[in-house]
């Protein structure tokens, strides 16, 4: 049986894609971070962040 090499290659490129928007989410934005406190809504920030997080390691564990 032969693989599709566009499959493959698709496969990758999500692959890769996934990893730098998990690694955009886990990284801090001080300026939004600071628009949160300023509009005093820090802590729910973070708490979409989390479920973000949450659901993410859920679709990692789900396609990888």
């Amino acid at each position: 049986m032969h693989s599709d090499p566009y499959t493959e290659d698709k496969a990758r490129k999500r692959k890769d894609a996934f990893f730098l928007f998990y690694e955009s989410v886990l990284k801090p934005d001080h300026e939004l971070r600071q628009d949160a406190h300023e509009q005093k809504c820090f802590h729910e920030l973070m708490e979409w962040r989390n479920e973000i997080i949450a659901y993410l390691d859920q679709r990692r564990n789900q396609e990888f």
